[in-house]
């Protein structure tokens, strides 16, 4: 599995509202238990031998189940939250997770804005039993897959209100080729296609729970909405699907507004082209399907983007089929753990319809009881519900990136025709631009439809000055700018006789998977975080952070900043000189600058950052750099290129800190 922060911020009992949500009478307890099995049908570790306990692929299924009464405590959240550090150490040997479920629930809990505390999730009381009797009697059986490299807690509370209404529910953790990373590819998605066939065919053979394997719904969250779509079209086994903003319904050309940096190092846009891939092979065929298909689609989705083109799975589905869009919903809330904290009324209320919606559908289709259609009547009535998929108006797709021209020039010191290295050039609050080179060069690629907008070149100690790209395209001609030294007159600074005090201002967190980085080819990009100084005047002597995770393979230079605070935001910055930070090739761990060279003094709040100015050389794509994030309130700012506009990362701040004297 891929158990880094960066692509489990997808994964989002409920005993305060369950049974509102939830009038019919439940027959049943939830049962809950695990089973670990070998496919010896297939190699998982490529090259190790038949004795190596990962040659062949490791498989645990996570099952709820009808049970009988039990006077035993449910279990907790923390007790389905650790299987998944557990399985760290059975699906990989490379890396130590050790740690990972308190970092984790501490992420979830601040990113929701519902406390700092771990405990707070961890703790929270399921209506699962561990290993309580089955009832025996035969039921059918719903096949959960995971979303994207997640697990069966992420949607626990509807398998315990399946159970509890007649059904086995067995939940395949999305798990992709070893090291268990799992990607948009074909090859790992798959994988998780064939866990689900191995786990029916155990079912069918396994005697403690009576299951009717020719009876079979799948249920589908995100990523596993696609693998759900896959498996559909190759077992007809299969009555009924439900999908939770799932991805066999994709909409391209995201790739300009997604920077993340995915589990195969690929980009968004190679994750279209996987995707294209898996529709090509006629994996999905949506058009041949006769199952009964619910939809159920979050109302974000296309929120920060213009898409190119669409494959809608429900659209080309001509059996009996039901599309819902929740408009206030995100993206999270079609997992629990939003709503199981509390995190926001719409949180609470789009999951307990959406758990209720799925409960009665497969009670429809697979037990044949009556309930779904009125349910969804009014349902399709709710203000915060349409029943109308999205219209796309692909006219307005991405600016018009052709007639434009490649920039390149020189930027000199204008007294002494010196070149000026690492100088900010790019579009004005746009996601646009590079810095130049250690000879004071650069090179940047300005399109058509940037015509209207503004160029601007900016570096500390020096007068920045703004260009049109208008002009600059009608007259593409090689550049040379000038700067104007800035003289700026330092405020005077009393120094007494009494003994300094010392203190670490900042964020001291040097967390190992809760990170926050630059992928390989990011030239002026920036993060950082507000630092609040309560006492002045302080004297800074260093700068410290922690590097989680280096996978560059050149010596990458960053430029530390310190800026003035307004409305939260960074202003001017209060350097007089540029400060460089030097990471070597691969090196991880803590870094301390020492700025007592600098005499840098602070008598208010200041904005902290490291900006990428240089590579000593040529990193590979799919390279990345990452630091540690942990819990500060004023969260992190961050901005793709040396021009843009700083956007906020609430209450996880990256770990940069300072040692002051006062």
């Amino acid at each position: 599995m891929n158990w880094k922060v960066c692509i489990l911020l997808s994964l989002w009992a409920l005993p305060h509202f369950l049974k509102a949500q939830n009038s019919e009478a439940s027959k049943y307890k939830a049962g809950f238990k695990t089973v670990s099995l070998v496919d010896e049908s297939r190699v998982y570790k490529p090259f190790a031998s038949v004795t190596d306990r990962l040659h062949y692929r490791p498989l645990d299924l996570d099952i709820w189940y009808p049970a009988d009464e039990t006077q035993d405590n449910p279990m907790l959240f923390q007790d389905l939250f650790q299987l998944f550090e557990q399985r760290t150490k059975i699906y990989q040997e490379e890396t130590d997770y050790s740690g990972i479920t308190e970092e984790l629930a501490q992420f979830f809990v601040a990113e929701l804005g519902v406390g700092t505390n771990g405990e707070t999730l961890l703790q929270i009381p399921t209506n699962s039993f561990l290993g309580a009797k089955p009832v025996r009697k035969v039921f059918p059986l719903i096949v959960y897959m995971a979303g994207f490299n997640g697990m069966g807690f992420e949607n626990y509370t509807i398998f315990e209100e399946l159970a509890k209404n007649g059904f086995v529910v067995v939940s395949i953790s999305s798990i992709g080729r070893y090291p268990g990373d799992m990607t948009n590819e074909l090859e790992d998605t798959m994988e998780q296609v064939l866990d689900a066939e191995f786990a029916i065919d155990y079912l069918e053979k396994q005697m403690d729970l009576e299951i009717n394997t020719s009876n079979i719904g799948v249920l589908g969250c995100s990523w596993g909405g696609m693998s759900a779509a896959m498996m559909v079209n190759r077992n007809p086994k299969i009555k009924a699907m439900v999908s939770l903003d799932g991805s066999e319904t994709h909409y391209f050309g995201e790739g300009d507004n997604d920077t993340n940096l995915y589990a195969n190092d690929a980009t968004a846009e190679d994750n279209d082209q996987f995707i294209r891939t898996i529709h090509s092979r006629g994996l999905l065929d949506p058009e041949s399907q006769v199952i009964k298909y619910l939809y159920m689609e979050s109302g974000d989705k296309l929120s920060e983007f213009s898409p190119t083109e669409e494959f809608h799975y429900f659209k080309q589905l001509s059996s009996e089929k039901y599309y819902l869009r929740f408009r206030n919903s995100e993206h999270a809330h079609f997992t629990c753990i939003p709503a199981i904290l509390n995190a926001s009324p719409e949180a609470v209320i789009n999951y307990g319809q959406i758990q209720r919606a799925t409960v009665l559908f497969f009670k429809d289709v697979l037990l044949e009881y009556a309930g779904f259609k009125e349910y969804w009547a009014i349902l399709e009535l709710k203000e915060n519900t349409t029943n109308r998929t999205y219209r796309l108006s692909l006219e307005e797709k991405n600016v018009n990136h052709s007639g434009g021209i490649t920039l390149n020039g020189m930027i000199m010191d204008m007294k002494t025709k010196e070149p000026l290295p690492y100088v900010n050039i790019g579009i004005l609050n746009g996601d646009l631009g590079t810095v130049t080179n250690d000879t004071g060069f650069f090179e940047l690629d300005l399109a058509e439809g940037y015509n209207k907008d503004t160029l601007r070149i900016s570096m500390i100690g020096y007068k920045s000055i703004e260009l049109l790209v208008s002009e600059l395209i009608a007259n593409p001609l090689s550049l040379q700018v000038l700067l104007e030294e800035e003289i700026s007159e330092l405020g005077e600074v009393v120094v007494t006789a009494k003994a300094f005090k010392r203190k670490t201002l900042g964020n001291k967190t040097t967390a190992k998977f809760l990170s926050a980085g630059f992928s390989h080819n990011q030239l002026g990009a920036e993060m950082g975080i507000k630092i609040n100084v309560r006492k002045a005047p302080n004297f800074v002597d260093s700068f410290n952070f922690s590097v989680s995770q280096n996978r560059l393979s050149t010596k990458t230079i960053f430029r530390l900043n310190f800026y003035k605070v307004e409305k939260g935001r960074p202003a001017n910055n209060i350097l007089r000189d540029n400060i460089f930070v030097t990471i070597d090739p691969k090196q991880t761990g803590l870094v301390r600058v020492d700025l007592r060279p600098y005499d840098i003094v602070l008598k208010e709040d200041v904005i902290v950052t490291l900006e990428w100015v240089d590579s000593e050389g040529e990193n590979i794509k799919g390279e990345a750099i990452f630091f540690s994030l942990g819990l500060l309130t004023t969260g992190t700012l961050h901005k793709q290129s040396s021009q843009g506009k700083f956007k906020r990362l609430n209450n996880l701040g990256v770990g940069f800190n300072i040692d002051v004297r006062y």
